[in-house]
């Protein structure tokens, strides 16, 4: 049964932490890290006039990090609340380091997991196909998606959870952990900078790429059963819901095939999304995207700042991103704080002070007298120019970005902002509508509008899904858009069982929490819903939403689009 609905409410979400009861095992160098040489591993000199004008040329290597049986994955990977199938393969976790190209386009490595299913079930041999795989923000400068249910690393549950779902189930899973994560030898990350993060993702492919191949011809048996079938489908959540779909832009431009893309609550409508929280709906987990996303900016365009001061407060601008440091340590060591993005009225600018006040309850939290990251005079100069140069999604007089911003920070967002995509292959959206970190309206809701406007064109061809995974407040619309509402699955109940899931999760969490809270004497009624809405905030995004869609993504793709 397909629904459409509509209205608003707050509501939690799922833990996907790891059991810790599975034992990894240590890297095992049994090939010694095989060098694939994709490209010279010698120094080549520039053909400039300047002899420092050197370009290193990176070798693409792979190396063994673990393996896990079909009982390990059932057993001991902890995601018995996620809807995740029982294992049909067992699965082998390599490291590839390839080269790529930071946001100015200066040459580097990045890392990548390499999933490959195997065993004896005609799923897990053969003719299989790709997942290209993009993960949500981190500040975890040892954020690594090999390492697949270990706990220790920053990475666990999101690489667990692709795992299970994905490479168990017999696809190749090619997940990079980016420029400036892992072993990358780049100083930053290029954050949501679109064409760097899609030229990342397409560098990873194509390394895992001839990884296989040239393993297969040595015959090492890791490889030898299994084969690229071409059939390339996308994926990724929050920030990787943005890369994703970049990448599947990329692809397109350059004439490769893609069979199926599935973005999950990503910032599509950067320039938007920006806008509004400049104006004072601060997002939770602000202050872990804004070094990000100036950083990266800033070495692309290289007009976001002069100094790191020139935006960030005196405390907080030498803190650089990714850290080797959490985000709680650098919160607790005085480096970041923890969601105050701005200052607190009064800030004696007539411009800031003038703005309405947000209506989503947890935006208070965005604002401090004293301790907060971004400084008042940059704040006032983005909102200047997005009063005078407005957003049309945020000014309600359409859905495009504004025609002319000044900003250079406005005009950055703009250039990386997706509101100008309409993909040509089988899509699903999927997000929740009450998402108090990437806010589902102003980015899911504004890319389905626009595509609803381009498929209503019987040329385009459009084949879109947009699902929201949560039925609070009368929401949770499945809107198919051009063909998609011939899509197999759209006559079974899987779509009604992805939303019955999250609706009974997310109740789960509300009770667990007031539990909690009686459990250490609350009584008062009020204080029990803060327990539950403040469980909320912490598991909407990141937890709940990021398990449905999931879910959803593996079903969407298990469609006549996946060769059985």
């Amino acid at each position: 049964m397909i629904k459409s609905k509509s209205a608003t409410r707050l509501t939690p979400a799922v833990n996907t932490q790891l059991s810790t009861s599975i034992i990894t095992k240590p890297p095992k160098m049994s090939r010694c890290l095989l060098s694939v040489a994709i490209t010279s591993s010698l120094l080549l000199v520039g053909c400039g006039d300047d002899d420092n004008d050197r370009v290193v040329s990176y070798d693409t290597t792979v190396e063994t990090i673990n393996a896990f049986s079909t009982d390990q994955i059932d057993n001991g990977f902890g995601l018995g609340n996620t809807a995740t199938p029982d294992a049909k393969c067992d699965i082998k976790i390599e490291k590839i380091n390839y080269p790529t190209v930071g946001a100015a386009g200066e040459r580097t490595n990045a890392t990548a997991a390499l999933m490959l299913p195997s065993g004896d079930s005609a799923d897990c041999q053969g003719d299989r196909p790709i997942l290209l795989y993009a993960h949500g923000t981190t500040t975890d400068k040892d954020y690594d998606f090999s390492q697949v249910a270990n706990t220790q690393n920053p990475a666990a549950a999101e690489a667990t959870l692709i795992a299970a779902n994905f490479a168990a189930q017999g696809y190749i899973v090619v997940a990079p952990n980016y420029a400036g994560y892992d072993e990358s030898d780049l100083d930053y990350h290029p954050y949501l900078v679109a064409d760097q993060q899609a030229a990342d993702m397409v560098d990873a492919l194509e390394g895992a790429r001839t990884v296989i191949e040239r393993e297969q011809r040595v015959n090492d048996t890791d490889y030898t059963s299994i084969d690229d079938s071409g059939k390339l489908f996308i994926s990724g959540y929050s920030q990787g819901g943005h890369v994703a779909m970049a990448t599947a832009r990329l692809l397109e431009q350059q004439n490769e095939p893609v069979t199926a893309i599935a973005p999950s609550s990503g910032p599509y409508a950067l320039a938007a999304f920006g806008d509004f929280i400049f104006r004072g709906n601060v997002n939770v987990g602000a202050t872990r995207f804004a070094p990000l996303l100036a950083v990266g900016l800033d070495k692309k365009y290289k007009n976001i700042y002069s100094n790191t001061s020139d935006i960030f407060s005196a405390q907080y601008a030498n803190t650089q991103l990714p850290s080797m440091q959490t985000f709680g340590e650098l919160v607790n060591a005085g480096k970041l704080p923890d969601n105050a993005l701005f200052q607190s009225k009064p800030t004696n600018n007539t411009i800031l002070d003038q703005l309405p006040t947000s209506n989503l309850p947890f935006a208070f939290l965005g604002f401090d007298d004293d301790k907060y990251l971004i400084k008042t005079d940059f704040r006032a100069a983005y909102v200047a120019d997005a009063l005078q140069n407005q957003d049309g999604l945020i000014a309600q007089t359409g859905v495009l970005p504004a025609e002319n911003p000044q900003n250079p920070l406005r005009k950055a967002l703009k250039d990386n902002d997706l509101r100008g995509y309409i993909p040509t292959m089988p899509t699903l959206l999927c997000g929740g509508n009450q998402d108090p970190t990437v806010y589902y309206d102003i980015n899911t809701g504004s890319m389905a509008a626009i595509l609803q406007q381009a498929g209503s064109d019987p040329a385009s061809n459009l084949n879109v899904t947009v699902l929201d995974v949560d039925l609070s407040g009368d929401r949770g619309e499945v809107t198919s858009i051009g063909s998609a509402m011939s899509n197999p699955w759209m006559s079974t109940t899987i779509l009604d069982n992805v939303q019955g899931r999250f609706s009974a999760t997310l109740s789960a969490v509300q009770q667990q929490a007031v539990a909690n809270a009686q459990a250490a004497g609350v009584t008062d009624p009020t204080l029990l819903q803060q327990a539950a809405a403040t469980a909320v905030l912490a598991n909407y995004h990141g937890g709940l939403v990021s398990a449905a869609c999931t879910q959803a993504t593996r079903e969407f793709f298990n469609q006549e689009f996946k060769a059985s």
